[in-house]
């Protein structure tokens, strides 16, 4: 294809999933997506789907306690599941309830076989903290391939984006700058797009496979 950007042809919410019991099984490539909270996932979701009005927004950030489930069909790039990750580190969400979420996702991390992919969101305007740091780590640990993509770059001067890109590589240990993204201007949606699509199987793969 001539672009990276895939025609959308079908989105739809599947469930929301607050055990491992809820997953749904798809049998399907599933790409999760994660981080703090307020990080701009769901205006990224939306982009990804192209439909603002699928990916609903929890009037208090950090509230979100489900793991939600997308199936994306494309014209491309054949069909394939997004999981949005509970936000995490909002300061206002009690400890017990992060602990509730640590169980959960430390399990679907560590045992969905469909994952192909965590995309990590760090917020362009936010310094880079540990727990992005510790959730990088976790992930290399379980050998989980993993994009990571700085939000919100179009409230940063252009003269100060490379700077931004440099601070999060090395804050983060990335062997390479990671990926700029605007969900007002859509800057970065075709490179977000080439990564992914060099990560999903085709869908002639798919049909091939037993």
């Amino acid at each position: 294809m001539t672009s990276p950007i895939p025609t959308v042809t079908a989105a739809s919410f599947i469930t929301g999933a607050r055990s491992s019991e809820y997953i749904p099984d798809t049998g399907l490539p599933e790409i999760a997506v994660a981080g703090r909270s307020n990080v701009g996932k769901s205006s990224l979701l939306r982009i990804l789907l192209d439909n603002r009005k699928l990916v609903r927004v929890s009037q208090t950030p950090g509230r979100t306690r489900e793991v939600n489930f997308f199936s994306v069909k494309t014209k491309e790039l054949g069909e394939f599941t997004l999981a949005d990750l509970p936000g995490y580190g909002y300061a206002k969400v009690p400890v017990s309830l992060k602990r509730e979420w640590g169980s959960f996702i430390t399990e679907y991390l560590e045992k969905r076989e469909e994952l192909i992919v965590v995309i990590l969101l760090v917020d362009a305007r936010r310094d880079v903290r540990t727990e992005e740091q510790e959730f990088l780590g976790w992930l290399n640990h379980l050998g989980i391939p993993l994009l990571v993509v700085v939000t919100k770059m179009d409230k940063v001067p252009k003269t100060g984006r490379m700077s931004v890109l440099q601070n999060v590589k090395k804050a983060l240990g990335l062997p390479v700058l990671p990926l700029s993204f605007s969900a007002q201007t859509k800057e970065g949606l075709d490179a977000l797009w080439r990564k992914l699509g060099l990560l999903l199987p085709s869908p002639e793969e798919l049909h091939d496979e037993p």
